[in-house]
C-alpha cells in the first residue's frame, strides 16, 4: 500500500520543466515587422510624397516575402532589379535577374520543407527620392535549426516600382533546434522555494550542463524534522519525440518522465508518467505560470494513482531565492 504522504510528496517533487521557405502563403506588415517603431522615415518631417514611397517599399518587401514562401523563384526575382546583385552569406556574387532566379530555385532545393522565414528589427531610410536603404534581421526557422541573419538592401525605383538592387547578408552562427527551443525554459534557471501545507518546504536549482545542451534540476524536500527527500531531474530536446523531455529520479527509488507543452506565452504544460519506489503507476499534467522573474505559480491536475484519480492539488507561489 502506498503512503499517501510518500505519493503528494513524490508528485510534488516530480512537478518542479540566406531566407528560408515557409509553407505560410501571406505575409502581412506586421508579420514582417513593418510596423514596429524602428521601421520609420529618417527624417520625421515627410509629406504625403514621402510617405507614399515608404509604403510603396514596404509593399514590395511584403510582395517578394510572399513569392519567397510560395517557392515562386520567377515571381521573387521579379521584385530584383535587372542588374541586381546578391551578395549570399558566404560571399558568393550572382548578378543579373535570371541567374538570381536560378539561385532561389537552388535555394528552394536546398532547403527542407517546413522552413520558416519573418523578418526583425526593419529599418528602411529614404536615401534619395529613388534610393532606399532597408537594414534587418530574417529569422528563419527550419526543423533543425534557428538562424537569425542581418542583411541590407538596397531599393531602387523603377518604371515598374520599387525593386530590389543589392543585397548582402552577414554570416552567423548557426543554433541548433534543441538548444533554441531549451533557451525557452532558461526562466527555470535559478534557486527557488517553496513553502507547502504541513510544514513541507521544497528547494529547487537549476543550472545548464556543461555545453548547454540540457538543463539539471535538483530538489530538496523538508520537514520539521529536516532533509526529508531528494531528486535529480535532466531535461533536454528529445529529436525523435519532436519535444522538450524530461526524466527525474527520486532517492527513494521512484522515476518517471515529461513532456513539456509551452500552452500560453508564460505558461507551459507537463504531461508526467512515473513508477513509484513500489512499482505503483501514476500520472499527471504539471502546470507552470511564469508571474514574473522572481515567482512562478504551480498546481498538479488530471492526478492519477494505480489508475484512480486524485483532485487537483491547490496552485503554490514558487519564488525565487
Amino acid at each position: 500500500m502506498i503512503r499517501w504522504y510518500g505519493w503528494i510528496a513524490f508528485i510534488f517533487i516530480l512537478s518542479h520543466v540566406s531566407i528560408g521557405i515557409s509553407q505560410e502563403a501571406n505575409a502581412s506588415r506586421q508579420d514582417l515587422g513593418l510596423n514596429n517603431p524602428a521601421v520609420k522615415p529618417a527624417s520625421s518631417a515627410g509629406s504625403e510624397g514621402i510617405r507614399f514611397e515608404y509604403l510603396a517599399i514596404e509593399d514590395a518587401i511584403a510582395g517578394y516575402l510572399d513569392a519567397m514562401n510560395r517557392r515562386d523563384a520567377e515571381q521573387a526575382a521579379s521584385y530584383w532589379s535587372r542588374r541586381g546583385e546578391w551578395v549570399k552569406k558566404n560571399g558568393e556574387r550572382v548578378r543579373g535577374r535570371g541567374n538570381i532566379a536560378n539561385a532561389i530555385k537552388e535555394l528552394f532545393a536546398e532547403e527542407p520543407r517546413g522552413t520558416t522565414i519573418a523578418l526583425d528589427e526593419v529599418s528602411i531610410r529614404l536615401i534619395t527620392p529613388n534610393v532606399a536603404l532597408e537594414e534587418g534581421v530574417a529569422v528563419v526557422n527550419s526543423p533543425e535549426s534557428e538562424r537569425r541573419t542581418p542583411y541590407s538592401v538596397v531599393h531602387v525605383k523603377m518604371d515598374e516600382g520599387w525593386r530590389i538592387d543589392s543585397v548582402r547578408a552577414t554570416q552567423v552562427p548557426v543554433v541548433p533546434k534543441k538548444v533554441a527551443n531549451l533557451q525557452a525554459l532558461n526562466w527555470l534557471i535559478g534557486d527557488w522555494q517553496d513553502e507547502v501545507s504541513g510544514g513541507i518546504r521544497v528547494e529547487t536549482n537549476a543550472s545548464w550542463t556543461l555545453g548547454g545542451q540540457s538543463i539539471r534540476r535538483s530538489f530538496q524536500m523538508f520537514d520539521e524534522q529536516g532533509l526529508r527527500e531528494q531528486a535529480t531531474q535532466v531535461i533536454l530536446w528529445d529529436a525523435k519525440l519532436g519535444s522538450l523531455r524530461s526524466w527525474i529520479f527520486d532517492s527513494k527509488g521512484g522515476f518517471g518522465t515529461g513532456v513539456w507543452k509551452q500552452v500560453e506565452n508564460n505558461k507551459w504544460v507537463v504531461d508526467m508518467e512515473l513508477q513509484l519506489a513500489d512499482g505503483g503507476l501514476a500520472s499527471a499534467k504539471n502546470v507552470y505560470k511564469v508571474i514574473d522573474d522572481s515567482r512562478l505559480e504551480f498546481f498538479s491536475t488530471s492526478r492519477k494513482l494505480n489508475g484512480v484519480e486524485l483532485r487537483d492539488t491547490e496552485p503554490v507561489i514558487v519564488n525565487r531565492k
